[in-house]
């Protein structure tokens, strides 16, 4: 947690199902309010561990993209 806090430049986009029954969304919540960077939370409505990207796919897809385009530099 104290790493989450002290990152100020590293960007960090944050998945998570609402249903996961082994990592609680908690959790997730928890390091999201502790990360001092620049972050986003998806949460997907229905998705156990390890499958927001399955449940929610079009939608986290857009809302990883539009992260990622927010937050890369080009070269």
């Amino acid at each position: 947690m104290d790493a989450m806090r002290r990152n100020k430049n590293i960007p960090v986009f944050f998945a998570h199902g609402d249903a996961d029954d082994f990592v609680p969304v908690a959790m997730t919540r928890e390091n999201y309010a502790a990360c001092g960077a620049e972050k986003e939370l998806f949460l997907a409505p229905g998705a156990g561990h390890g499958l927001s990207y399955l449940v929610e796919r079009e939608r986290c897809e857009a809302a990883l993209l539009a992260f990622l385009r927010k937050h890369m530099h080009s070269a």
